[in-house]
């Protein structure tokens, strides 16, 4: 097991590397985002998304028991652990979109609109994503960082900057949990799933139309703000399932047409 200074340095890291990843691809790729817009991908208000620093986490450990897995043939080893690595990370990411739906009502991410999901919380495209995640932290990450854990050991001072991460980190979460649970609390009360993306949509929404400007950094921070863009969204999954349910009685509706016209 890892010192605690080595931990807490590859939870920071890979949180700050997979909020860049999120990042750059929720403004080129994201399907979601048809407007191409800067996005800040997470709940917290920083640079940080924990999922990736648990991930981090637990590609490091794996990392170390590929010399176990009973395979002579070395590509075919690496290919089983790239697999288990993906498994694992897929696994982690399914419980914790999980606990959040179950506990607080609230979807972080949504892939209901792709193939093979699971609650929209996993989906085979997004495994295959962390597939290659584990295959570029192999190749190109673990060395480095396996360095630098290994230097944390001489050079206690960089525990400074590890705290100042730290410092600042959980200032943010304390402030982003509150407002997790007056969603959560929102949410329980209507009888819905709150879905962060189009939440923070309507955030941002409200935000440009009662300032004139949206705010990067703090999507979910203001109480004023997320009251009454919470308000805006009850009413817009209103109208979407209201939407959902023409639309339902129009194809039912064609349906049946077409099958008068068959016979």
């Amino acid at each position: 097991m890892l010192p605690f200074i080595q931990t807490a340095y590859l939870f920071a890291l890979g949180s700050m590397i997979g909020w860049v990843l999120e990042f750059f691809y929720r403004k080129f790729f994201d399907p979601v985002n048809v407007e191409r817009k800067w996005l800040n991908p997470g709940f917290l208000t920083g640079p940080y998304l924990p999922l990736y620093g648990f991930a981090l986490l637990l590609l490091f450990w794996l990392r170390q028991i590929e010399q176990f897995i009973p395979i002579d043939d070395n590509y075919t080893r690496k290919a089983v652990l790239f697999v288990i690595m993906a498994a694992c990370i897929t696994a982690l990411e399914y419980f914790t979109g999980l606990i959040f739906i179950v506990k607080l009502k609230i979807m972080l991410w949504d892939y209901t609109q792709f193939w093979g999901n699971i609650k929209g919380i996993i989906c085979p495209m997004y495994s295959f994503f962390w597939l290659l995640l584990s295959l570029g932290y192999c190749l190109f990450l673990d060395p480095p960082i396996t360095r630098t854990v290994d230097m944390l050991i001489n050079n206690l001072q960089f525990t400074f900057f590890v705290g100042l991460y730290y410092g600042v980190f959980l200032i943010d979460l304390a402030i982003s949990l509150n407002n997790m649970v007056n969603i959560a609390e929102f949410a329980r009360e209507h009888n819905i799933i709150v879905k962060i993306d189009e939440l923070r949509a309507q955030i941002v929404s409200f935000r440009e139309k009662t300032l004139g400007r949206a705010h990067f950094f703090v999507p979910l921070r203001f109480s004023d703000t997320l009251h009454n863009s919470l308000e805006r969204y009850r009413e817009f999954r209103e109208k979407l399932s209201v939407g959902n349910i023409r639309e339902n009685i129009k194809g039912n509706i064609r349906e049946n047409i077409d099958k008068i016209k068959r016979k």
